[in-house]
């Protein structure tokens, strides 16, 4: 037999390798290999055997990684060749999250350990025999670290006694896990309430039947998370796994020991943050069958686990889902969906501001609807109250607090409860203009501000990382009437320090998280009631569940209204709605206030008065007249390079070759300069694509790939199906 091997590498094709004999029985589609690749030995992954190749001579594999591998790894390949097909990309780069560069070179974690064996020799000195008496009571397995500090041992006694027989050395294994998993378990448990028992009962006996997935339309502090480990409970049981998806890691913590409470300790996280080894000894276990659960962010959807029963898309709606860069440019979301009809796994998207096309799917027929109406326990929902800012502005207000919102922080605080505030704007100030000639401080690399942060006394670029010192006098003219305009989030937490002395705040933003493990010790901080503000951008939005809140403020709430995307008013709605949904979530007591220069704005009111459904109306007329998903689909095309005019050459070379194949139904849009027209020195233009018919896409964007496939190494064209970001 020959093995088809594909490489998670930026390049193209699949290759043939002969598989010599004492590997014939251990290769199967799914299986690590390594192999010679034009004189590299690289790690690859089987994704087909045959019987004949065109090549006349083929390389031997030379290596292969079976161990914790198992047959059924061909429905994670047919699920890697849909996505390449579907998202124009090579095979092999499908496979980085599953196999990287290191990943199976990477040996297991093994340490020292000591056992007593019991034998206590005749000649041992008075010293020695303190020593074991010490040592007698202690556990199967000790670390020499252990030895020295809980046992008072020496490094010298240990070697005696380990050369003398008393103690037996050896080396164990050792699972390396993200801290995540360290958690402290909570001593609380809930009854689920007849109307969640409901929706356990319809989508569990409902699994089988039609292979459609389920939306659970729960509005915020309505207990979707306990419908999913009931769920999770019963897959279990009945001898498969799940994979519960979460949108950003500042969830998993939370989502994590809420499941580990209920479920136990088989649980296998997987994110960026976590160490290679974290990562590679996690895909292990899940491979070799001894963890069943999976929580993580988007690539924890392509994790190779023998048949998984259900797939969980928690905050289905969240953007993070959407992979930009580099490819492949799945939606983690969708691809779940394509999982459970290939390992026929129940899938439940969740969500209490689903996304229009999940809401359009469902009440069309094509996803199946449950819904949860009510908030769990006797808890209502907060109410909401929008400040016009201009206002404020006209009655001479010109701080960032309108004058309730400080009011309702002050109550909050004398009552010894937590507030959480949100501004989407990372650093102080978002730009700095010389007052006496206008000059301002854009990144040399790309088309944006540089963004001042206190911190440090830095200007930033939040979109290559530029940074340089703040300056003291206008690089220009030298003047020293240095602006700084615009609010971050740096300087909404030094104004609160100001304002309210004594109370504890914490920031929680992209700055504040770098740290691996800061945004645990975060949200632990708030939870345990360490903090009494939490002051952070969108990740405080999502999901987070902490009795103690009150208020809820949102600063600037119409920060992403005006971008030039179609998807502009729904992200408001729903970052609006999500964020109110962590106010009052064990009370009725729950308040809102959200500050804005549009306070007509249908987003807004339709948050206000927690009616998702008047705004999918309303929303989904403006799609239809335009022609915008859920009524079509959409591609886009970015075209980059460091030259300009070499970038607007061939992307216009595309436009003649999409009119030249363009029918009544393909709308094309473009060529035009890209919002963020320049990141890192790299110029871009795009064209957006639009059919209602997926597989005249699909034909499009596989002739554009054939035929620019050799562009010069200076240009670069990227297909982005389904595109989430339109910047």
């Amino acid at each position: 037999m020959i093995a088809k091997v594909a490489f998670p590498i930026a390049l193209q094709g699949i290759f043939d390798y002969s598989i010599p004999e004492q590997f014939s029985t251990k290769i199967f589609p799914g299986v690590p290999v390594k192999v010679d690749l034009k004189n590299r030995k690289l790690w690859g992954v089987v994704v087909g055997m045959t019987e004949t190749s065109s090549i006349p001579s083929l390389k031997p594999i030379l290596e292969v990684k079976s161990a914790q591998w198992t047959a059924s790894g061909q429905s994670i390949i047919s699920l890697y060749e849909w996505m390449a097909d579907y998202y124009q990309t090579d095979l092999g780069r499908v496979f980085k999250p599953l196999i990287k560069k290191r990943f199976a070179q990477l040996a297991p974690r093994k340490v020292t350990v000591y056992r007593f064996t019991g034998r206590i020799p005749g000649d041992v000195t008075k010293k020695q025999m303190l020593a074991i008496e010490k040592i007698q009571s202690m556990p199967d397995e000790v670390t020499r670290d252990a030895l020295i500090k809980n046992y008072s041992l020496s490094s010298h006694q240990i070697t005696v006694l380990t050369n003398n027989g008393v103690l037996e050395k050896s080396e164990k294994q050792v699972l390396r896990e993200a801290p995540e998993l360290s958690q402290k378990r909570a001593d609380e448990s809930a009854v689920l309430t007849q109307e969640q028992n409901a929706a356990v009962d319809v989508i569990w006996s409902g699994r089988s039947k039609d292979n459609k997935p389920y939306l659970l339309y729960g509005i915020t502090g309505s207990g979707k998370t306990l419908v999913y480990i009931d769920l999770v409970q019963k897959t279990l049981a009945s001898g498969r796994g799940a994979i519960i998806l979460v949108p950003e890691i500042s969830l998993t913590p939370q989502t994590i020991r809420r499941f580990r409470d209920a479920l136990g300790s088989g649980i296998a996280v997987i994110h960026s943050r976590m160490s290679e080894g974290e990562r590679r000894d996690s895909v292990e276990e899940i491979v070799s069958g001894n963890k069943r659960i999976v929580i993580g962010v988007r690539s924890a959807i392509l994790v190779p686990m023998h048949d998984v029963g259900i797939i969980i898309v928690d905050e289905e709606h969240d953007g993070s889902y959407k992979q930009t860069d580099p490819e492949p440019r799945y939606h983690a979301r969708d691809v779940a969906v394509m999982r459970g009809r290939l390992q026929n796994a129940v899938v439940v998207l969740g969500s209490a501001t689903p996304s229009l096309e999940s809401y359009h799917n469902a009440i069309n027929g094509k996803y199946n609807l449950v819904r949860l109406q009510k908030r769990f326990g006797d808890a209502a929902l907060p109410a909401v109250t929008v400040i016009d800012m201009s206002r404020e502005h006209r009655e001479k207000n010109w701080t960032f607090l309108s004058r309730c919102l400080h009011g309702k922080i002050r109550e909050t605080l004398d009552l010894q409860r937590q507030v959480i505030l949100l501004l989407n704007r990372r650093g102080f100030s978002v730009s700095l203009i010389c007052s006496e000639c206008g000059h301002t401080y854009v990144c040399p690399n790309c088309s944006v501000n540089l963004v001042y942060h206190r911190t440090d006394i830095s200007l930033r670029c939040h979109q290559c990382g530029y940074r340089e010192q703040a300056p003291r006098a206008c690089g220009k003219c030298g003047g020293e009437q240095i602006k700084y305009t615009g609010t971050g989030i740096q300087k909404v937490e030094e104004f609160l320090r100001a304002q309210f002395p004594d109370a504890r705040i914490i920031r929680m933003d992209q700055d504040s998280t770098r740290g691996k493990g800061n945004h645990i010790a975060i949200l632990e901080a708030f939870a345990a009631r360490e903090a009494d503000i939490l002051l952070g951008t969108q990740m405080v939005a999502k999901g987070l569940d902490f009795p103690g809140v009150r208020l809820v403020g949102v600063l600037a709430a119409d920060i992403g209204l005006h971008f030039p995307d179609f998807r502009a008013s729904e992200k408001t709605f729903q970052l609006l709605a999500q964020v109110a949904g962590r106010a009052g979530r064990k009370d009725n007591l729950g308040e809102v206030v959200i500050q804005t220069y549009y306070p007509g704005e249908p987003s807004l009111l339709c948050a206000q008065n927690h009616d998702f459904e008047a705004f999918y109306h309303h929303e989904i007329g403006e799609r239809g007249n335009l022609c915008y998903p859920p009524f079509s689909r959409l591609v886009r095309i970015i075209m980059q390079g460091e030259s300009e005019s070499l970038v607007k050459s061939y992307i216009k070379e595309v436009k003649d070759a999409i009119t030249a194949v363009q029918g009544d139904d393909l709308s094309v849009l473009g060529p035009s300069p890209a919002m963020l027209s320049r990141v890192r020195n790299v110029y871009r233009h795009t064209i957006l694509i639009k059919s209602k018919q997926p597989k005249r896409l699909q034909k499009v964007i596989h002739l554009l790939r054939t035929e620019y496939r050799k562009l010069p190494k200076t240009v670069r064209l990227i297909v982005d199906v389904d595109p989430v970001n339109m910047l």
